[in-house]
């Protein structure tokens, strides 16, 4: 066994394979608001998919 903490000991038939010790995963940092921009197209995206969906309901309707 060694004596650094990070350490794994792997035993079974795949003792070759070495995993990673969790602290060298890559940090995802959290996500920011989306900004102004982004808000805006959204919300003409929204607004495009709602009148589609209305035509859609609508056109079935008749």
């Amino acid at each position: 066994m060694d004596d650094r903490h990070d350490s794994l000991v792997v035993e079974g038939d795949d003792s070759e394979h070495v995993l990673p010790p969790t602290e060298l995963d890559p940090f995802t940092p959290e996500p920011k608001p989306p900004n102004r921009k982004a808000r805006i197209g959204l919300a003409i995206a929204l607004a495009i998919l709602v009148v589609l969906v209305a035509i859609a309901i609508y056109g079935l309707a008749s």
